[in-house]
């Protein structure tokens, strides 16, 4: 087991997870824009023949953003928010890439990385203070402003 991860996280289970979740995101976001097209449609399968990238595409970045941030936190045997950072780097990457410039994949590197790691770095949906004790809680909140004699100095 790798110190400071609660459980072995297995990179290669985490992209199939996740790259299928990324497939579902995709074709729900591609029935929309097959939906909303102004194009005359040819049916249901124009979700696939004509926005079948944006599924493959959506699949893609999240297949690459599990397994990244699973295949870091194994490697650097720490499961903190520099993983989700990585990870967000080369997603965003990936999202640059589709418009096929450089310039956008490094704006989409910075991009995710700083988004994905401030998320992390914040605990989350759950928080930082989320299986803190009441005492725990309070001594956090208080540590988080100046009191009445550091204001005064």
């Amino acid at each position: 087991m790798v110190s400071g991860i609660n459980e072995e996280r297995d990179w290669k289970a985490e992209t199939v997870k996740y790259t299928l979740g990324g497939a579902g995101l995709g074709l729900f976001v591609s029935s929309f824009q097959t939906a909303y097209s102004p194009r005359k449609s040819g049916g249901a399968l124009d979700v696939f023949k004509k926005y079948g990238g944006t599924i493959g595409y959506m699949a893609a970045m999240g297949g690459v953003f599990a397994g990244v941030d699973a295949a870091t936190a194994q490697i650097r045997g720490k499961d903190d928010y520099v993983n989700s950072a990585i990870a967000g780097c080369a997603a965003g990457f990936i999202a640059g890439i589709r418009k096929r410039s450089i310039p956008a994949a490094v704006g989409g590197c910075a991009f995710f990385a700083t988004a994905m790691g401030t998320y992390d770095y914040s605990g989350g949906f759950d928080g930082k203070m989320h299986g803190m004790t009441r005492e725990e809680r309070d001594e956090y909140r208080a540590g988080l402003f100046a009191s009445e004699k550091d204001m005064k100095r």
